[in-house]
């Protein structure tokens, strides 16, 4: 048996991800789909919707074989580190090939880019930093504006979200030496940053999020599978679905609370922001009235939302990471079979059960766990990543 690792939030599982996911079988022609998922918290800084488990769930309903965790320390960085952590784990999986979306759409201008980048590494990190000494420049320009230096006949607009993170997936095989084919889809109908839907089946999770926070389940129904809605339909008769204004009220107290001194420990804080974040704070009655304050050219919505995420997660720019691993979510029949057969072969230690695992392999996602328990109504979710087996779709 062969495997395609596929990177993704599923947040929630939407029409969109189903047809990637047709796409990667059929564009790659493995027996097996294998998802690397986020968990409590995603790349961009933001609580997931609703807990991973459930989210497992939809994927492997909807015909993913293999769903594991994306570690907290890997989750939540930018692009580059969180495209090593998936990669290490894809590539641990022995996955042939990946597959994603991105607004490009043609799998040699990544592997050419990253082959060039990796080969002038010393060249290249140079230009970055010389571009980012412009203050006006944010990560991705100074990324953009490097490559086109370097490879000014290969088109790659970084500008893109989903090129930006192909780019890094495809720049991790290559720094980690992985023999991993990549493909990839032009994506459609919805750009990820979508606040509405402008297709009759296809939306962007952004939009679909906005559409079942406002409890319209008319309107999600046209964009989601039938087994996403079940799952989403069941968990909202008990619990809230969970967005950073959940969260705002500790963040704020620990904002202003906090000596500026302290602040600037934190992972991600830098160059001063650390004061810009304190007065806005006073001043934000919401998380998004913070945002719109704290937002800049240079600072991106998504870089303060992860900077605003390691201070309520109190992560210091000198603690290191935990060392990667896989923790199983949730397994079709193929994908047991396929985890039965190359178990052996399996670099990375494997958790299944959180109680037996070594402790400090998951201690950060368990306190992003015990973190996330505490939105509104979530209280019974604390103690689930050590009662939760993984999900296992019967045949």
């Amino acid at each position: 048996m062969k495997a395609t690792g596929i990177i993704v939030e599923y947040n929630p599982f939407h029409n969109g991800h189903l047809l990637h996911l047709q796409e990667a079988r059929k564009q790659t022609d493995e027996d097996v789909v294998i998802a690397v998922m986020s968990g409590s918290f995603l790349q961009r800084g933001e609580p997931a919707l609703l807990p991973k488990w459930e989210r497992a769930q939809m994927a492997v309903d909807a015909g993913v074989d293999l769903v594991v965790e994306l570690p907290f320390d890997y989750a939540t960085q930018q692009a580059a580190i969180f495209a090593h952590g998936a990669i290490e784990i894809l590539g641990s999986l022995g996955v042939s090939s990946i597959f994603f979306g991105s607004e490009n759409g043609d799998a040699k201008v990544f592997s050419s880019i990253a082959k060039l980048v990796t080969e002038e590494s010393v060249s290249f990190k140079a230009s970055i930093r010389r571009f980012l000494d412009d203050k006006a420049n944010s990560y991705a320009t100074a990324w953009n504006s490097a490559i086109r230096e370097l490879a000014p006949d290969l088109t790659l607009d970084l500008a893109q979200p989903n090129n930006i993170l192909g780019f890094h997936y495809a720049l991790a095989i290559a720094e980690q030496g992985k023999n991993i084919n990549i493909a990839t889809m032009s994506r459609k109908s919805a750009g990820y940053h979508d606040q509405s839907p402008a297709h009759h089946s296809i939306a962007s999770a952004t939009a679909i999020r906005h559409i079942l926070l406002a409890n319209d389940w008319k309107t999600a129904q046209q964009y989601l599978p039938d087994t996403t809605l079940v799952i989403l339909q069941k968990y909202r008769e008990t619990h809230s679905f969970v967005t950073w204004n959940d969260f705002w009220p500790l963040l704020r107290y620990q904002l202003i609370s906090a000596p500026t001194d302290q602040l600037a420990t934190i992972r991600g804080v830098s160059e001063g922001i650390e004061n810009r974040l304190q007065q806005a704070a006073i001043h934000a009655a919401t998380f998004d009235d913070f945002l719109a304050k704290t937002t800049t050219k240079r600072y991106s919505t998504s870089r303060i939302k992860r900077t605003a995420l390691q201070i309520l997660f109190q992560q210091r720019a000198h603690d290191t990471a935990s060392q990667n691993y896989i923790r199983l979510l949730g397994m079709s029949a193929n994908g047991q079979q396929y985890l039965s057969q190359i178990k052996k072969e399996i670099s990375l230690p494997i958790v299944s059960t959180a109680s037996k695992a070594n402790p400090h392999l998951i201690q950060n996602d368990i306190r992003a766990g015990k973190l996330y328990s505490l939105a509104p109504s979530l209280g019974d979710q604390v103690l689930r990543d050590f009662h939760t087996t993984p999900y296992r779709k019967k045949p």
